[in-house]
């Protein structure tokens, strides 16, 4: 934090980019605290360095000049007036001046700090720093707007740098160096200034910004705009509810309706992302079309209050939607039927309604499906939304037993249950099925054969007279399941088909010409190979 920090309050000549690093040659290569970057001073180049390392001291330093990409050194240098302090504390943070810098043109060149260069401990941070080869710098830059708003969020600085190159004194463009821009922070972008001596720096604000002011900055030139957040009006306009509502206690009513903004141009434009709230709880947020839909819980008498939330770019609306509601009604299920199939899939159906009253249209309460394994003690096996006066038709997340209860309960308002449901049938369990023989010739006889088994009570017992279909899937790509035949179970349960062997593929049993008092099932999926 402090080398960042270090970098933001002194000239800024430091780049974030990375360099291409090229293998130093017996040396450890590093990553120091310590850092360099360069300043003009009395018409010269000087590097300057700061302190930081407690295993070295500044009098241990050589910095060594390179090509951006090149590992060529161009000017290696020591820093003046080391002796100032003799321990790693006393030169902590501490600064340190080069001689002046000579190199072959203006331009932007890396820096390697180096620790006591050409002995066996010599380490070094390869482009540890930026230096800045170019005298008098001229910064001018443009800004491309200075208002935003939720229709033009980003300010575009626009600008060149030029500088006077050291040798020559001629003013050219500044190729490679760092233009920075901030806003109100320590955090900085950066942008590098092309052939031409040109860059662009976008800006992206984000409408929480209060009296904002832009800086772009080079070194000691710095040009500032300031930037005015436009907050735009907001307008809202409630399809549902209307301004008296009456309806169940606990159940959702709809609320529903249209939020715009007043543009730039000043004409009405739709708002999205705008949070809406009843009583102060957030409902939902507008979609890009300005439109809200939502539901609020019937749970009190009196005047409830939609609103919209407060969000950048926009000024809330001018006056809240005031509705009065009445909770009068009660909740109640009719028509519930419960089933479940033969593949234990449990399905409710039926109708929420109310005792008495009315309700706005679309108002929906959340559903419990509820299971006990002895009537008494009961826990949710799932939950659904109903609307009031619409038939349902829900499956229960959990698959059905031999033989437990279940019933539906309204989750906003207690007490209001279904009938209870004792649902089951009894289990079904295709066992020793089997294909052979396996890795047969084609055209060979296979037989599929197996057990099929049924629970009572505690016991399994044989299951006679059913019929097992036998499938297969060819093992090519795209191949799907085929009924082949099947056979009838003897008064051992037992079954068996034969089939002749025309190709890959993998076999399986099934019982599922159940009656309603049995589940089916499925056998374990065979493969044979053939020759």
């Amino acid at each position: 934090m402090k080398r960042i920090m270090a970098v933001v309050t002194t000239a800024v000549a430091l780049s974030a980019s990375a360099l291409i690093a090229a293998p130093t040659a017996q040396a450890a290569e590093v990553s120091l605290r310590s850092f360099t970057w360069s300043a003009e001073k009395d018409g010269e180049i000087h590097v300057l360095y700061e302190h930081w390392d407690r295993n070295s001291l500044p009098s241990d330093v050589t910095l060594r000049v390179r090509a951006k990409g090149g590992d060529a050194v161009l000017a290696t240098l020591g820093l003046e007036d080391t002796g100032r302090c003799t321990t790693a504390s006393d030169c902590e943070e501490q600064q340190f001046r080069t001689g002046p810098v000579e190199l072959p043109a203006l331009g932007v060149y890396t820096v390697d700090l180096v620790v006591r260069a050409g002995t066996a401990d010599e380490v070094v941070d390869r482009d540890n720093g930026e230096l800045n080869y170019g005298l008098d710098p001229e910064l001018i830059a443009t800004a491309d707007r200075q208002r935003v708003s939720y229709d033009h969020r980003v300010v575009t600085v626009d600008g060149t740098l030029v500088a006077r190159d050291p040798n020559t004194h001629e003013k050219k463009p500044f190729e490679g160096a760092g233009v920075y821009a901030r806003y109100k922070s320590q955090d900085f972008v950066t942008t590098t200034a092309d052939k031409a001596g040109r860059f662009s720096l976008p800006f992206d604000f984000n409408g929480y910004e209060t009296d904002a002011r832009l800086d772009v900055w080079f070194q000691e030139n710095l040009v500032s705009f300031p930037v005015t957040v436009r907050k735009q009006p907001l307008n809202v306009t409630v399809d549902t509810p209307a301004r008296s509502v009456t309806a169940p206690y606990g159940s959702d009513v709809p609320a529903r309706g249209t939020v715009t903004r007043t543009a730039d141009d000043g004409t009405r434009k739709p708002a999205g992302g705008v949070g809406v709230l009843v009583d102060g709880r957030h409902l939902t947020s507008t979609k890009a079309d300005g439109t809200f839909s939502g539901a609020f819980p019937a749970t009190r008498n009196g005047t409830t209050r939609l609103e919209l939330g407060q969000e950048p770019w926009f000024e809330k609306a001018a006056s809240p939607y005031d509705f009065q509601v009445k909770t009068a009604a009660t909740s109640t299920f009719s028509a519930v039927e419960a089933g479940v199939d033969k593949y234990r899939k449990v399905t409710f159906s039926g109708r929420l309604g109310v005792t008495s009253g009315s309700y706005p249209a679309g108002t929906t309460g959340r559903v419990s499906i509820d299971h006990s394994r002895d009537g008494q003690n009961w826990t949710s096996a799932g939950q659904f939304t109903a609307t009031y006066g619409v038939p349902f038709t829900q499956a229960a997340p959990l698959k059905g037993s031999a033989g437990s209860y279940w019933r539906l309960r309204h989750l906003g308002a207690t007490g209001v249950e279904s009938r209870v449901h004792k649902l089951g049938r009894q289990y079904t369990e295709i066992r020793s099925d089997d294909v052979t023989p396996e890795g047969v010739r084609k055209g060979t006889k296979l037989t599929a054969k197996g057990t099929l088994m049924r629970k009572s009570g505690s016991a399994w017992k044989a299951y006679a007279g059913q019929k097992v279909r036998v499938y297969f899937k060819a093992a090519t790509r795209g191949a799907v399941w085929t009924e082949l035949g099947s056979a009838k179970t003897l008064t051992n349960g037992t079954f068996s088909k034969q089939f002749t062997a025309l190709r890959d593929g993998t076999w399986q049993m099934r019982y599922t010409d159940t009656v309603k008092t049995h589940y089916a099932s499925s056998g374990r999926e065979d493969y044979v190979d053939v020759r």
